[in-house]
């Protein structure tokens, strides 16, 4: 326990640094900024400063899962499966909110910037103005109220303020960046969920796969449980031990019944019985034969799932169709072991029909 409480200690005097480290730097004074010309220098500290505060809170639960002996060691920072996806997911959340606020900010037209006055101008003055600026204006007045002219005492003076018009380019770029960032944004972030459900996916998959595979006992050859194709071959020979039992069951079988038949009449009892154990012996044959009949069945659904595995458009239905021909495997295996098991009761029937009748 005493070198988890030390990796904690360590831990934590390492992250007190980290933040001394950043208030030593003016990283609080960084943010005191609040002219246009400041703002994007404030937005790379925001997303800079808020990834390093996502890793820092990473690190911490890293720490703590490792101090209470709950970490995954084979998973990036000790996690569990899919944490750091996440963090990627979430930072890029943080950067397109930031990145958002500063473009709509940015491009706001709802405050205007002051460019200047002009007093007694005329019409002409005026009007190149406008093609600048945006201006407010009215007409020049003299001390008494009286409209001021010019000096041929007829051309109209005004007085004018103008306001710094919005750049349409930069109206533009804003769009088009602003576009891009969520096509990227949305794209990324399907991709890492998309990725979390296929591997979580793929992962259930080969469990049942592994499960399927490790209940009957046999490792395949050419790649242990999670070889299709050799559990394939397994399936195949486990059908043919069927056969092979069908085959026994069906020779014994028969000479039960023949057997039987030639018993002698008297005594009574042993025509009984041995007639009694000749049906037995048929029901037994028919057990085997239904148990390979029902393994041939098993081989052809294999057979479809090992080319399901192999041409499947997904990993999702490939891993399925891997569960499916283990799960043949197995079935096949049982009824293999169940037509051997009726072969051998019909094999000791005869013999007992054979003893009891003396032939």
């Amino acid at each position: 326990m005493k070198p988890n409480r030390y990796l904690l200690i360590v831990g934590l005097v390492l992250l007190i640094a980290a933040g001394v480290g950043l208030y030593k730097l003016g990283i609080p004074a960084l943010f005191a900024g609040t002219t246009r010309t400041n703002e994007a220098l404030v937005l790379s500290a925001v997303v800079l400063v808020g990834l390093a505060l996502v890793v820092v809170l990473m690190s911490v639960l890293g720490i703590i899962y490792s101090v209470i002996g709950v970490a995954d060691a084979t998973q990036a920072l000790a996690l569990p499966e899919g944490s750091v996806r996440a963090l990627i997911a979430f930072s890029l959340v943080l950067i397109f909110v930031c990145l958002g606020a500063f473009l709509y900010n940015s491009v706001d037209n709802s405050t205007v910037t002051p460019g200047g006055k002009a007093t007694g101008i005329t019409e002409t003055q005026l009007a190149d103005l406008k093609n600048q600026f945006v201006v407010a204006y009215e007409p020049a007045r003299n001390a008494n109220g009286s409209a001021q002219t010019d000096n041929d005492g007829k051309t109209p003076l005004y007085n004018a303020t103008y306001f710094l018009k919005p750049n349409k380019d930069a109206e533009d770029f804003a769009k088009q960046i602003f576009t891009t960032l969520a096509t990227v944004f949305v794209s990324v972030i399907s991709f890492y969920f998309g990725s979390s459900t296929t591997s979580s996916a793929v992962g259930a998959g080969a469990k049942a796969a592994s499960s399927a595979g490790g209940a009957s006992g046999v490792t395949s050859p050419g790649g242990g449980a999670s070889d299709p194709q050799s559990a394939l071959t397994e399936v195949k020979a486990a059908a043919h031990d069927a056969k092979s039992a069908l085959d026994r069951a069906t020779d014994a079988a028969a000479k039960a019944k023949s057997l039987a038949d030639a018993a002698p009449q008297a005594p009574s009892d042993q025509k009984l019985t041995a007639t009694s154990d000749g049906d037995a012996a048929q029901k037994a044959l028919a057990a085997a034969t239904q148990a390979s009949s029902a393994a041939d069945q098993q081989v052809q659904v294999a057979t479809k799932a090992v080319s399901d595995a192999a041409t499947g458009s997904t990993d999702l239905a490939k891993s399925m169709a891997a569960a499916a021909v283990f799960k043949a495997r197995d079935a096949v295996k049982q009824l293999a072991q169940a037509a051997e098991a009726s072969a051998t009761e019909a094999e000791r029937l005869r013999d007992k029909i054979k003893s009891d009748t003396g032939a």
